[in-house]
């Protein structure tokens, strides 16, 4: 399908989501790594990319199941690291609100599920539609809305018990 499609024009289209998307799902010393190894998969694989998805769809369907891999070579648990992004926020002026909101984000989904973190990053993040989510999740678009629901209400519950301390559920 994108056999006149250069590599450079590929990579370009593809990177941001892929690096966004294994970004907040492993460490940040492996991000570099898998999100190369995602790009030559995806490269290898064109010759068999049909066209029934977008490119980024498609392509963020490899991502996902290479997170996947990666945990279970490793035998670890998914964490959500957004190192970087604090980061960049800390070294702007003072943004200490930005800062702890971005730190009670990170550890609200860190608590939560790894399926409802990943329907919140496709559908709320990347905009994807839920057709598209489920695609790359592997599930029907009712399962991806009911996931998202379930997500968005884990979400308000974590958070607001992070917000009080843990005082209160």
């Amino acid at each position: 399908m994108h056999s006149d499609s250069s590599f450079n024009e590929i990579y370009e289209s593809i990177f941001p989501p892929i690096h966004r998307f294994v970004r907040m799902r492993i460490p940040a010393p492996d991000v570099d790594d898998v999100t190369a190894e995602i790009i030559v998969k995806v490269w290898r694989a064109l010759p068999r990319f049909d066209g029934r998805s977008s490119l980024k769809t498609w392509a963020l369907r490899i991502a996902c199941n290479r997170v996947v891999d990666y945990y279970r070579a490793q035998n670890k648990v998914p964490v959500l690291p957004l190192d970087d992004d604090l980061a960049v926020i800390r070294s702007q002026a003072d943004h200490s609100e930005n800062v702890t909101t971005s730190l009670s984000i990170s550890q609200t989904l860190a608590q939560m599920p790894e399926p409802q973190v990943a329907v919140i990053q496709l559908r709320l993040i990347e905009s994807l539609s839920a057709a598209e989510a489920g695609e790359i999740l592997g599930m029907t678009r009712d399962a991806v809305d009911s996931l998202l629901y379930r997500a968005k209400k884990s979400f308000r519950r974590i958070y607001a018990w992070e917000s009080t301390g843990g005082s209160s559920r």
